[in-house]
């Protein structure tokens, strides 16, 4: 391991990981409000489990069953976009239930469509299984924003979201590790049985603490079938395409990243766990910074300085041979990506009125997984694979996600200009509040 990653490990946010909830939650308050952003975090950490998995199990996955590195693409991307699918389907009547009820059928749907991924044996048992996981992740993605967005008022939604976003490198850091480890001592199958698991615990601890949540279920109703108002609006419009083209920038390359650099790179496959445990300590610990600097000093110009890091470390990692090592590329790329959607999903959430939160984050989720699956099928599509296993075309690929990636800071400039005053830079102490 390298010198980086150890004094990474020395820190003492290195405890994180064991999400102690008086720590984590500083600045919330530790009632309902910190129950519900801990169980939205918790139903994050399943669905991004599930999620993540696939693409460094890839090359594994390939040894195993019918498929090649460059096929893994189109099973995420088919994934991402059931995703989505899920996600517009439930718009139009997420906000006529008790939020606790969508909870607990997200995550029991998802749990058990895990197990289904098992039994696989083909590309198209594979791609049906991970289908129907991702018909249950939409609405989870969807429910774990909303009741945290109803929960936390504007001037504290920068760092809960942060937290809830943090799943993600909670993941990176316990999940992935521990999953890659299974896959090499047993099967690649062992990692899924282990998040099905997990997922069957999440269900309990929300059955039994999360409060039912239906004070927006009286105005939800007068407003059912209105779904299509939220796509009259410029600016929802114009966040929508900012969250799609941010996630199409990060998986152009994201789903490529484990086979890429065990082939174009050598990477031993060993190791591989180390890289993505690295990964996700930086990234916890930048996405609680980012979301404390959101609430601070407004989303513009974090955006514009992440979003120009992300372009100079794509160029450096995956257009030519590296000046940066490969755990300093793959640590930086991940943390900025986390960086800039914090930004993104804060603005973004003060967007709709309260009675109709529910419906524009299950639509925001599900145009967000959509970019995940097109840059992925995109990906596949731009992609081949050489006999050796290395990818041919990465060079385009990072140069897409580079002309990609400068929309969203475009967009936050465009809501400013607009009359979204709260996205400037604030004088130090006042609020995010809308």
């Amino acid at each position: 391991m390298s010198a980086t990653a150890i004094w990474l490990c020395s820190e003492p946010v290195f405890a994180m990981r064991f999400m102690n909830a008086r720590t984590i939650l500083r600045g919330l308050s530790l009632g309902e409000e910190g129950k519900i952003v801990l169980i939205a975090a918790l139903i994050q950490f399943v669905n991004i489990m599930d999620f993540m998995m696939v693409m460094p199990l890839g090359p594994d996955i390939a040894k195993v069953l019918p498929v090649t590195n460059s096929d893994i693409g189109i099973i995420c991307g088919c994934y991402t976009l059931a995703v989505s699918f899920s996600g517009i389907l439930c718009a139009g009547f997420l906000d006529r239930f008790d939020r606790k009820s969508v909870a607990l059928a997200a995550v029991a749907g998802l749990s058990l469509s895990t197990v289904a991924t098992t039994l696989a044996q083909s590309l198209l048992g594979l791609i049906f299984c991970r289908i129907l996981a991702g018909m249950f992740g939409g609405p989870a993605a969807a429910i774990a924003l909303t009741i945290t967005t109803d929960a936390v008022p504007p001037q504290r939604r920068g760092r809960a979201l942060a937290i809830v976003m943090g799943t993600f490198s909670v993941s990176a850091i316990v999940a992935l590790p521990f999953g890659l480890e299974l896959a090499r001592l047993g099967s690649w199958t062992c990692p899924f049985y282990v998040i099905s698991a997990v997922g069957a615990l999440v269900f309990a601890v929300i059955a039994a603490t999360m409060p039912s949540m239906t004070g927006h279920r009286a105005r939800a109703a007068k407003t059912a079938g209105r779904f299509g108002a939220l796509l009259r609006e410029k600016a929802h419009c114009m966040a929508l395409a900012m969250f799609g083209s941010s996630k199409i920038s990060s998986f152009l390359i994201i789903t490529n990243i484990s086979a890429f650099y065990q082939f174009n790179r050598d990477f031993p496959r060993e190791q591989l766990g180390t890289l993505y445990f690295a990964a996700g300590i930086v990234s916890l610990v930048a996405v609680q910074i980012a979301g404390r600097l959101n609430d601070k000093v407004g989303p513009i110009p974090l955006n514009l300085a992440t979003t120009a890091l992300l372009g100079l470390f794509i160029a450096d990692g995956f257009m030519h041979p590296s000046i940066s090592s490969l755990l300093v590329v793959f640590v930086m790329f991940s943390a900025l990506v986390c960086m800039r959607d914090v930004s993104a999903a804060a603005e973004g959430s003060k967007l709709p009125q309260p009675h109709e939160r529910g419906a524009f984050m299950s639509l925001a989720a599900s145009v967000q997984h959509l970019g995940n699956g097109l840059g992925a099928l995109l990906s596949s599509a731009i992609l081949t694979t050489a006999d050796s296993g290395a990818l041919v075309g990465m060079t385009t690929v990072a140069g897409l996600s580079i002309v990609l990636a400068l929309v969203q800071p475009a967009v936050l400039v465009w809501l400013a200009q607009s009359g979204g005053k709260e996205l400037l830079p604030r004088p130090a102490g006042r609020g995010a509040g809308r």
